[in-house]
């Protein structure tokens, strides 16, 4: 649940900054870097889930012919209502409702096509005219057309429209819109994502329709004209690259009248989209909480006829710990008062240490030394030498 929490933050934070900078990456370099901006989310995603630096602690062990110390002993959770069980549940059930929505808008799109049949040029004919053409499938991506195809458009028109669904095939957009329909089964419960999503599908067009016109630079009339011939579906599929779409189709339009972007001016773009992932990424990892800290060994030896320690404390005062060594070991302390009390308590588990080892350790964390006179200690700062 925690991964789950941390990767929406850090979506949230790709899709602000992606949706506030599409439309002018866009009109500085062009709809491919537009379109490219939204791989920050992802992106973003990534970065939080890697591990962050972390401090090391020294984590003291036995000596020679002594068992290795255990890690500190955790306090135990006070029992009482745990809520992250209801909440997993609620998360899954959203889930699930959300990927049936997603499985049943895309059999609504493919019933409504009717019979399917291939044809000669290897795209394939459907009954249907509302929506197509379009391009579909995972596994075996195809192209379908309405059924009057060769009727509604010139012969310019038809091949304009076989290299627009035939780039989404070849770019792998359609597998990108089945990751886009995971996302939003998984983060069901983000209304960011949902309004990013059908933004993210606009620009993908743009992006499409850029790369078209770079190979028939001369055919933006006939371009825009099939546009306006085709009728926008109904129930368009969340899966498929329709060849057009409601909102965008203006926009779309309007693009045609505007220059090609060169080729300097989209890689200006690319580097600056290499900058923003950088910082964005770095930004998300920087800023996520710090790992637990680690420990590293640090090898104690004991004096023939020491005392050993074995003791456990959780959030306990120094100067308790420090009288309950003394305790044990049957030791007296000239000035226990030494030890600061800065407010925060010491963690710790001795299995059988030396005394003198227990009570270093100790004292380490008040930036004091014990010095041993026979059965009396008596802390000094750490940098006074006796």
């Amino acid at each position: 649940m925690i991964v789950l929490i941390e990767t929406t933050v850090a979506m949230s934070l790709g899709l602000l900054l992606v949706l506030g900078l599409r439309l002018r990456l866009r009109r500085a370099f062009g709809a491919a870097i537009g379109y490219a901006a939204w791989a920050l989310v992802p992106l973003a995603m990534i970065a939080v889930l890697l591990p962050s630096a972390a401090r090391t602690l020294p984590l003291a062990a036995a000596g020679a012919g002594m068992s290795p110390m255990p890690p500190p002993m955790q306090a135990a959770a006070p029992a009482g209502f745990d809520p992250m069980p209801w909440l997993l549940v609620l998360w899954a059930v959203g889930a699930m409702v959300m990927a049936a929505t997603v499985w049943r808008q895309q059999r609504r799109f493919q019933r409504a096509l009717g019979r399917i049949e291939r044809r000669e040029d290897g795209l394939y004919q459907a009954e249907a005219i509302l929506g197509l053409p379009a391009a579909f499938g995972l596994l075996r991506p195809r192209i379908v057309v309405q059924r009057d195809f060769d009727t509604r458009y010139s012969a310019d028109q038809q091949a304009l429209i076989r290299t627009h669904e035939r780039s989404h095939i070849r770019r792998g957009d359609l597998h990108v819109n089945a990751f886009v329909a995971w996302l939003r089964c998984v983060y069901w419960f983000n209304p960011l994502l949902h309004y990013a999503a059908r933004r993210f599908r606009h620009d993908q067009e743009l992006a499409c329709d850029l790369r078209v016109l770079a190979r028939h630079p001369r055919s933006r009339r006939s371009y825009g004209e099939a546009m306006l011939k085709t009728l926008l579906a109904a129930n368009p599929s969340p899966l498929a690259c329709h060849w057009a779409q409601a909102h965008p189709l203006k926009e779309r339009i309007l693009m045609l009248k505007q220059p090609l972007p060169a080729a300097k001016r989209v890689a200006t773009g690319a580097a600056v989209l290499a900058v923003l992932a950088m910082a964005s990424g770095f930004g998300v990892w920087a800023g996520q909480p710090a790992d637990a800290p680690k420990t590293e060994s640090v090898y104690l030896h004991s004096v023939p006829g020491e005392p050993m320690i074995s003791l456990a404390a959780t959030d306990e005062r120094p100067r308790e710990v420090a009288r309950r060594i003394a305790s044990q070991a049957g030791l007296v302390l000239a000035n226990p008062e030494a030890l600061a009390d800065s407010g925060k308590g010491v963690s710790l588990q001795f299995d059988r240490i030396p005394a003198r080892s227990a009570l270093e350790l100790v004292a380490g964390s008040s930036g004091m030394k014990p010095v041993f006179q026979g059965a009396s200690v008596t802390f000094v700062p750490v940098d006074v030498k006796r």
